[in-house]
């Protein structure tokens, strides 16, 4: 018989604490069975799920109680949205260059340092990239919203933005990660901004250690604010991201927390 979400669940602590990336048991149960994802992302797993482990791996590579890949129907959707749009019309709202190939349209657009290449049904990467399937949903997501308001120049936070009370939750547990990784190194953090192309930049306002703004997408500039740990005075190292103004007319919601982690994974790896 299959393993069940349930199944699962009465392995896990239920605590909810968010540590796997879900925002509850029940959540990242049901990703394990139905999404395939690593039961091991849970790391306070009970001892009798040790067992339950390599069952419920063996269950996902055959394919038993899995949805259609997620990644695959979001593919698909935002493809359909942006198969009637004039790339050409386009291109200079979202910071791009239009161009074609045997009569094929497509941006160029530049996404974490690389140029990349985005056809109606096809992202192709420069030589060297290392490609990530998700990128898609995100660059996808960039160019169905049509977005042509100017940056503002004006940060504000997460939470600021309309229906992102309870996502703000997750923006705060990735805050939280980048905050403790880097908690009595920030010379390491700065070398890594720079790495990624960080600027270094003075917010009004602010005190942070470091401040540094980027720009992985065209329109989409991001601020980071990290204040060190003291130790003396029994503070915590904290992190915050900050987001133009104007950021929902480029992406949604969902899709600047990945673009969050995938700065993240940047910064971090």
């Amino acid at each position: 018989m299959a393993i069940t979400v349930l199944e699962v669940l009465k392995k896990l602590p239920r605590t909810n604490c968010g540590d796997c990336g879900q925002q509850t048991c029940l959540a990242f149960a049901t990703q394990v069975i139905k999404e395939g994802e690593d039961l091991e992302k849970c790391p306070h797993l009970t001892v009798t799920a040790a067992g339950l482990g390599e069952a419920v791996k063996a269950q996902q590579e055959a394919g038993v109680g899995r949805r259609r890949e997620s990644h695959a129907i979001s593919l698909e959707v935002l493809q359909a949205k942006v198969a009637p749009l004039d790339f050409a019309a386009l291109a200079e709202g979202l910071g791009a260059t239009y161009g074609e190939e045997a009569g094929r349209p497509y941006l160029s657009l530049a996404y974490f340092g690389y140029c990349l290449q985005v056809f109606k049904d096809e992202l192709r990467y420069p030589p060297g990239a290392l490609a990530d399937p998700w990128d898609a949903i995100l660059l996808y997501n960039y160019i169905a919203s049509q977005g042509r308001e100017p940056v503002t120049g004006r940060w504000i936070a997460y939470n600021s933005l309309p229906n992102s009370v309870s996502k703000a939750k997750t923006l705060a547990r990735l805050e939280r990660q980048l905050a403790d990784h880097f908690a009595g190194k920030t010379a390491e953090l700065r070398e890594r901004l720079a790495q990624q192309g960080g600027d270094t930049v003075t917010v009004g306002g602010e005190d942070a250690d470091v401040q540094a703004s980027f720009l992985p997408l065209p329109r989409v500039p991001v601020l980071l604010l990290f204040w060190d740990a003291e130790a003396e005075e029994g503070f915590a190292a904290q992190a915050h991201f900050l987001f133009d103004a104007s950021v929902t007319t480029y992406l949604d919601l969902e899709a600047i927390l990945f673009l969050v982690e995938h700065l993240m994974e940047r910064l971090m790896g």
